[in-house]
Parts: C-alpha cells; structure tokens; sequence
C-alpha cells in the first residue's frame, strides 16, 4: 500500500511537469536561446510534498502533508486523526504520550460524528425511534468515530497545496454502522496550505433509503503559546445555550453581561467554559490571539457550522469545537427544538459536504 499511494503522489507531480515540459520543449523550437531560458524560468515550482511512512508499533499509515513551512501529520487508522500541525517549526496540537494512545479524544484533532459531544443517556430519538449508542447510566459523548479506521482513498500533490482524502463505510459489519443503521460513507479530505490546514467532509447517503440525520464537529486540542493570561479568546456568537451538566436545554442565553460574552477579545486567564455558542457565521471566524508570542488561530468554516463549543481545562490546551449542530442535537430537535439544534439531514441518494480551516498566522 505504501508503495502504491507514494507512486501515486510522483505519478501526478510528474504528469504535471510533463504538460509544463512540453510547453517548453515547443517554445524552444520556435524561439531563440534567450527566450528559452526565460521560459525555463518561467515554469512553476511546486512545493507541495507528500510523504508515506509506516509506524513500527502499531503498524499505521503515517501521512505528513507538507506546503512551505507548514505540515500536518494525519493518521487514517487512528479516527483520522490530524494529530500534529506545525508552522515555522511551532507545534500548536497536543501529542499522546505515544501514537498508540491516539484514537479517541486525548489529543491531535479528532473528528466527532454523528453526534458531537454528549447525547444524554447514550441515546437519541429521529422520527419516532430510539437509536442507543450506550447502555446504563451517564451520557454518550464525541460520536462514533474518533476510534474508528479509516482508508486511504485518494491524494493530490500541487504547486501550492498538498491533499489526502480517506473515507469509513458504514454499515451492519461494523460497531459504529450497527450502532448508527444508515449505510453510507463518510468522507474526510484533509488539505494543507501555506499557513493553513483544512478539513472537507462528505456524507454520501447511497445506500440507506431513508434520511439520515447527522452532526459534525472537530475538537482540536489547541496548545497554548506563551502564557494563558496573554491568550486572547474572540468569539463573535448571537448567544449562548442554556444547558444542564454539559446538556444544552433548548433556551438561549444573553451574551449581554455574561461572563463567557467573549464578543470582544478576552484574556483566557481564569475563563472556564465547556459550553455551546450559537449563531456561529462563516463571515466572523473564533480567532484566539497569543499576543506575547506574537501568533494567532483563525477558525473558518462553511455555513453549516452554527455551532461552537469553547473548553479551557486546567490544562497546556484549549479547544475551540466547530460544530454543524448543538450538542445533543438530535433529542433536542426530536422535542421541537430543531431551530437551535440545527439538526443536519441528508435525503436518500443525496451528498453534504462542508468544512473547516484553521489559519496559524
């Protein structure tokens, strides 16, 4: 597979060259020597790398897509995992203690679908029936595939971005299908640019019948840099969710007055939160300024992503949870909430992609 997916990478970073080459080879026929060299000068340099490497404890896949001085490393096996991306030599993810502690949500970027965070009582309602996730007490929570092994599906190197698309089918010979009964695929691409990492999902609903209803949401474990004093938290929300132990109610909250209002930049410097903003639009990402070290985070996302999650633990991280739905969107639009939840669907034999991008500036 290793062998397959690098000849892959060179076999289009070399059909590319090959257009360009031709074009120069033609112009070198037509033209004088000088104008020759200019052409020679003129073609693109592409940047982009990918590179395949397999880890010997555990025997994954390790992807590292690199664009100028930023790189991502991504783990397909291991919930599709982005578990590190470093600009100009800076780490900003927290790294598990060992990669084999990485699925699930200890670190890196896990991805949280088809419910993101809690489902109270492990289980949630869609159109009059009841899909368990957890038996016994206490709440389900991050959905059901930050564990989950996804493939590798497909990779494109250019001149300035570097892209690795891998997908997890679900259906009845696997947990997270039986758990969750609509066949179908899930898609995610991750791609890097100068300065920039980007994740595209796609639910491609072919094979259910029926409407399947769903969240996404991407919970990074965002290192501080510098001090947490001087770690500035702007969220331009229309309010906030009342919620009950983590559970959001369906009532609205003022952000007038609040101590969570964070409108305006904030110092995250005794702010505790792990609560869901609504109103989210894709004209005013969350940005969250290290001013002591001169650096900062912009959060940018497609429409569909109305909902934001804001956790500050006692901890050398902080995550900042785009989300497509409230937390337990799917019990709170099953009891007439379905404005605030935000519930996504997907018809039968239809597609819904949408995405986030991270700027490390």
């Amino acid at each position: 597979m290793l062998a397959e997916i690098q000849r892959g990478a060179s076999l289009k970073f070399l059909a590319e060259i090959d257009e360009e080459a031709e074009l120069f080879l033609d112009r070198c026929m037509r033209a004088p020597t000088v104008l020759a060299l200019l052409a020679l000068l003129s073609l693109p340099l592409y940047g982009g790398m990918l590179t395949v490497e397999r880890d010997s404890e555990t025997g994954w896949d390790i992807y590292e897509l690199t664009q100028g001085d930023t790189k991502a490393t991504l783990v397909p096996a291991a919930g599709a995992n982005v578990v590190s991306v470093i600009r100009g030599g800076v780490e900003y993810f927290h790294q598990p203690t060992k990669l084999s502690d990485l699925p699930g949500v200890r670190a890196g970027n896990p991805i949280l679908y088809p419910t993101p965070n809690r489902i109270r009582g492990g289980a949630f309602h869609y159109r009059g029936k009841r899909y368990v996730f957890r038996e016994g007490p206490g709440n389900h929570i991050h959905g059901l595939v930050n564990r989950a092994p996804f493939t590798y599906h497909s990779s494109i190197v250019t001149a300035d971005s570097v892209a690795v698309t891998v997908a997890l089918r679900f259906d009845a010979t696997k947990e997270w299908g039986r758990l969750f009964p609509w066949e179908h695929s899930f898609r995610i691409t991750v791609t890097v640019r100068e300065g920039r990492v980007r994740w595209d999902y796609e639910i491609d609903n072919d094979a259910s019948g029926r409407t399947l209803p769903f969240g996404v949401a991407f919970h990074p474990y965002l290192l501080y840099q510098g001090t947490r004093e001087q770690a500035f938290l702007h969220v331009p929300a229309k309010a906030l969710m009342a919620a009950e132990h983590q559970l959001p109610n369906g009532k609205l909250l003022s952000l007038d007055g609040h101590p969570l209002d964070a409108r305006e930049p904030v110092s995250l410097h005794g702010y505790q939160a792990d609560d869901v903003f609504y109103g989210m639009t894709p004209d005013k990402p969350t940005t969250v300024t290290f001013r002591d070290v001169g650096r900062h985070v912009r959060f940018h996302t497609s429409e569909a992503f109305t909902h934001l999650v804001v956790w500050t633990p006692n901890q050398p991280f902080m995550s900042i949870e785009n989300q497509t739905c409230s937390t337990d969107a799917h019990n709170l639009s099953d009891q007439g909430a379905g404005e605030v939840a935000h519930l996504q669907e997907c018809p039968p034999g239809e597609k819904r992609r949408g995405w986030v991008e991270y700027e490390f500036d």
